[in-house]
């Protein structure tokens, strides 16, 4: 690369030795990346240049994680260019296949005087030097990219860099496994913060930030109290910054889902959210979360395969896969869907939680507890330790987990769906009668999956159940 010349399009000059581009007087450097992209789309223009080919220009040697590399590194090039709303200015993606440029050549740029082009390329040279140091140009960050994620309208607000720099980071942050899920939703929610301290209008940030803070009450990080109206506000204001943002509605359709239980309400935001981007793999997982939740498998089946299709990298789709599965009963597909996902990412603690219930409903104790013993943070599913006691026999052990719960409940957090899994594991069930009916007006997070939960079977039947069913779920 190092022997071509420079090139021109539409206004814009480009030095394909040093990154430099510059436009009517403005001026940056462009990453490594993105800049060997726009020389190779430009090389082809007019002829659609797929994901494999540009894979090897970008890593001949191969990555770990090059799919997302280059959703990554094809994001920074339309920001740089300005390419981010419905119809393409210069790169068209053809989804799942590749790119195509499309932009005019040959059209020269206009002459900027060299004070200000210089002073334009000391700060894209600054802001590259920055973006180096946080490691942000090689980073894998953009989920699912450009193949499942819409551009925001043409009209639409285009942050800053540096906010989407902060932005991306975040959702590199949130996804992360190798260290615990508290770790990682911390440093998400720091990263989003300061995206929008940086662009306040950032409507896609504040998504993000309504989904963390969801996230939050549900790993008892936060109570709901302090945590589901942070969420809500959250939501509705990334809604009011920009109405056609599909993940506003998918964060504001979670809270109605998870923190409400306002079904109805649930539903149509996030029918609103796949009208707006049929492409939204969080838009189908949680709508399979409302199915599951309503007792729909089969549904809840195909939208999380959808999810999964979309986006394959979000380990919280598979972990959810195989919730539905224990759901379904189909206990050894669970099984052996989840080994291979826990020994490739160990701190994964829902998926072995969920291999650890598929065990102990095939009678295998002992492995149960293993998986249980790796869970870093146990106030995800708080009932596993407390259920897995009762299954041993353990009564008093299992009773001790009673009183942890207790304590979490003084602390503002909802517990007493976990203690009902627990007193119905030890045959207790006025007392799992008196807690599920308490679940039913506090917010226990998971009493929507009432409906299919597997745990709560020595209660299907009963009175009791009946009478929470009915409170919890709108007339069928």
């Amino acid at each position: 690369m190092n022997t071509e010349a420079a090139f021109e399009f539409d206004g814009w000059t480009v030095d394909p030795v040093s990154g430099e581009i510059a436009r009517s007087g403005n001026a940056s450097r462009l990453p490594q990346q993105p800049l060997r992209i726009l020389v190779e789309l430009y090389r082809h223009s007019g002829t659609v240049v797929t994901r494999e080919h540009l894979v090897k220009v970008l890593w001949p040697n191969g990555v770990v994680d090059f799919d997302n590399g280059l959703n990554v590194a094809v994001r920074k090039l339309r920001v740089a260019l300005d390419d981010v709303g419905d119809t393409p200015k210069y790169i068209e993606t053809l989804p799942r296949v590749g790119y195509r440029f499309v932009g005019s050549r040959g059209v020269a740029a206009e002459p900027a005087p060299k004070p200000v082009l210089e002073r334009h390329l000391r700060a894209g040279l600054a802001l590259a030097l920055i973006l180096a140091a946080l490691g942000l140009a090689s980073a894998a960050w953009w989920w699912n990219g450009d193949s499942s994620n819409s551009n925001p309208p043409a009209t639409a607000h285009v942050p800053s860099v540096r906010a989407q720099e902060l932005y991306l980071e975040g959702l590199h942050q949130r996804a992360r496994r190798d260290i615990s899920i508290l770790s990682a939703r911390a440093l998400a929610e720091e990263k989003f913060d300061a995206a929008l301290k940086e662009d306040p209008d950032y409507a896609q940030a504040w998504a993000a930030l309504a989904a963390s803070k969801s996230g939050s009450v549900h790993t008892k990080m936060t109570t709901p109290a302090e945590g589901v109206p942070q969420a809500r506000a959250a939501a509705l204001r990334a809604i009011a910054l920009d109405d056609s943002l599909a993940e506003g509605h998918v964060s504001l359709g979670e809270i109605y889902l998870k923190h409400d239980r306002d079904f109805a309400a649930a539903k149509k935001e996030l029918d609103r959210a796949l009208e707006l981007d049929d492409r939204s793999s969080r838009a189908w997982h949680q709508l399979a979360i409302w199915h599951a939740d309503m007792g729909h498998v089969d549904d809840a089946f195909a939208a999380l395969r959808r999810a999964r299709e979309l986006d394959p990298m979000t380990l919280q789709w598979s972990s959810n896969y195989a919730r539905v599965l224990y759901s379904a009963r189909r206990y050894d597909d669970a099984i052996e869907f989840l080994k291979p996902l826990v020994a490739a990412n160990p701190k994964l603690d829902p998926a072995h939680s969920i291999l650890a219930w598929a065990l102990i409903a095939t009678g295998d104790l002992a492995g149960a507890e293993e998986q249980l013993r790796l869970v870093t943070v146990p106030s995800i599913n708080s009932s596993d330790m407390g259920f897995l006691y009762a299954k041993l026999g353990r009564r008093d052990d299992a009773l001790r987990e009673i009183e942890r719960l207790e304590a979490q409940a003084a602390a503002g957090h909802g517990v007493a769906y976990d203690e009902t899994i627990v007193y119905a594991a030890l045959g207790e069930l006025d007392r799992a009668c008196e807690t599920l009916a308490r679940a039913a007006g506090e917010h226990s997070v998971l009493l929507g999956w009432m409906r299919l939960d597997p745990r709560l079977d020595p209660l299907r039947g009963h009175r009791c159940f009946a009478d929470v069913e009915a409170r919890v779920y709108p007339a069928n």
